[in-house]
């Protein structure tokens, strides 16, 4: 499957569709550099997990699908 690609690098969010999980695995600005490592966006992504209780309506969906919390990668 290739990659889905979204707006101003994904700044512009899919707001009516939040059951989109390739938003968070793709294009999301700050669930996508933070699994691959980049520490300013795993902060952010920690401060969003805490305040949100487990991550964005992306981020749940992303996980309803795959199995795996936004801060994780997909196993494979």
């Amino acid at each position: 499957m290739s990659e889905i690609k979204y707006g101003w690098n994904g700044w512009k969010m899919p707001i009516l569709h939040p059951n989109d999980p390739e938003f968070c695995e793709y294009g999301c600005p700050i669930c996508v550099p933070a699994r691959n490592g980049k520490p300013v966006a795993k902060w952010f992504q920690k401060l969003e997990l805490a305040i949100t209780f487990g991550g964005c309506w992306w981020g749940r969906a992303r996980q309803r699908k795959y199995g795996v919390p936004p801060d994780q990668k997909r196993p494979g």
